[in-house]
């Protein structure tokens, strides 16, 4: 059997919403899948797991900017509910991108703290990864 080597670099990237570029808005961009999981368990205790197929969310953590024109929370809050199309770019230049409901972020946050927000977004379907140069 093969080893397979890995290679961990540390995240950094860009990130698009629309034909907008919005990387310098965000501290976490990250497409998290969740799949489906039950068991059964039969009287003499022999269980039977369950899974289903996994269901994609987009994970935003960023500042909220309500003087730049165009910043990413305006955008977010303008398009509340709306399908936007999120491409992440990935170290390496591989893409990931996938249809995203919008939805409004947080408006306000605490005494001497930056303002930021954290939202999690539901995926259309699953993200499309692109390699590198195709």
């Amino acid at each position: 059997m093969p080893a397979i080597a890995a290679k961990p670099v540390l995240f950094k990237g860009t990130t698009s919403i629309g034909a907008d570029e919005y990387t310098a808005h965000l501290s976490q961009a990250e497409f998290q899948s969740t799949q489906p999981t039950a068991s059964w368990t039969d009287i003499a205790g022999e269980t039977t797991n369950f899974g289903g197929v996994s269901a994609w969310v987009l994970a935003l953590a960023g500042a909220q900017d309500w003087e730049t024109l165009n910043s990413l929370s305006s955008f977010l809050n303008a398009h509340d509910g709306e399908t936007v199309n999120v491409t992440v770019t990935l170290p390496g230049g591989a893409t990931a991108s996938a249809d995203v409901v919008a939805a409004a972020v947080n408006i306000g946050g605490t005494t001497n703290s930056p303002m930021t927000f954290t939202k999690t977004m539901q995926v259309q379907g699953k993200p499309t990864i692109t390699p590198a140069g195709s």
